[in-house]
């Protein structure tokens, strides 16, 4: 359990692009096991008893983002935005977040294949680690918070409690969701909701990058409203097609998805590069730019296609 748990962890860390978002020094081994470890040793936890499949995993992770990144990290949260929080940044951060997980655990899975006995019980050590590590992560939320560290790093304004109970909120209710959802006897298929967060997640950095392609040539406003209006239409149009033929994916579990493969490796080493590529000029604007247009979009819309028309093993 430890072994896969810790497996997957390491992979979504590198998955994730934490080491383009954050840099090679917040990299470190508390990161690793909050959000990463924690996540996965309670879902490996949780399969004694439940069923545990990619979409289940997808809400987890998707509400594990919120709480981290929304609460903890308050990587969604900043001064200058609408009532200090980055709406944009926290749909991206739903999809963003159930993507990791869910290509974490896939990829975990392929290179360790699970056996055909049944998941351990949760011991006593595991329920010590998990109850530590959370209770870790709150004093730290704790003590920034009483020293206003996150006030002034963020640049928060009063609102900034109000944010932090909407994050909380929401991450309790894709969690609920998740563990309601370990209780059915069979898959029920997609939240629908979820093809609408693909869509946006797979269209927003598509129109970014062509919207700042017009701005550098200097394009007119025109010109630049109709290949963002282009790409809008065909973005909906390919999702639309997607939705309607949905039952006709095959039911079955896919172990070793290309697609799904392929958007690790190309998340995971792609991050690497970049970093190592980029040195010192990591937190320069462009390092942004580069990961969303290079690594981002096309991960997203490769793991969008697998996800919503394939069930994969995790």
């Amino acid at each position: 359990m430890l072994a896969r748990a810790l497996g997957a962890a390491a992979l979504a860390l590198l998955i994730s692009g934490d080491v383009v978002r954050l840099g090679w020094d917040a990299v470190g081994p508390w990161h690793l096991v909050f959000p990463y470890l924690w996540l996965f040793l309670l879902l490996e936890a949780s399969r004694a008893r439940r069923r545990i499949e990619d979409g289940e995993v997808f809400l987890a992770g998707a509400a594990m983002a919120m709480l981290y990144g929304g609460v903890y990290a308050k990587d969604l949260q900043y001064g200058p935005h609408p009532f200090g929080v980055d709406w944009l940044g926290t749909l991206c951060a739903l999809f963003d977040g159930g993507m990791t997980a869910v290509l974490a655990y896939h990829a975990a899975d392929r290179l360790r294949p699970r056996g055909d006995g049944e998941p351990a019980e949760m011991g006593m050590l595991t329920i010590i680690f998990l109850v530590f590590s959370l209770g870790a992560a709150a004093a730290v939320y704790g003590v920034k918070t009483a020293l206003n560290f996150y006030r002034a790093d963020r640049m928060l304004g009063d609102s900034w409690l109000v944010a932090d109970v909407l994050f909380a909120a929401a991450a309790w209710v894709l969690a609920r969701r998740a563990w309601t959802r370990t209780e059915e006897d069979a898959e029920r298929g997609r939240e629908p909701w979820v093809w609408g967060l693909a869509a946006f997640a797979v269209w927003l950095p598509g129109a970014r990058i062509i919207a700042r392609a017009c701005m550098a040539v200097e394009l007119p406003g025109v010109l630049l409203y109709f290949f963002v209006g282009s790409w809008t239409v065909a973005a909906a149009w390919l999702f639309w097609r997607l939705w309607k033929e949905r039952a006709h994916n095959d039911p079955s579990v896919v172990s070793g998805s290309r697609p799904a493969l392929a958007s690790a490796l190309w998340r995971a080493g792609g991050a690497v590069i970049l970093a190592l590529w980029l040195g010192a000029d990591l937190n320069d604007s462009s390092a942004a730019g580069l990961f969303s247009a290079l690594i981002d979009w096309p991960t997203r819309a490769l793991f969008a296609w697998a996800f919503l028309t394939s069930r994969l093993k995790v």
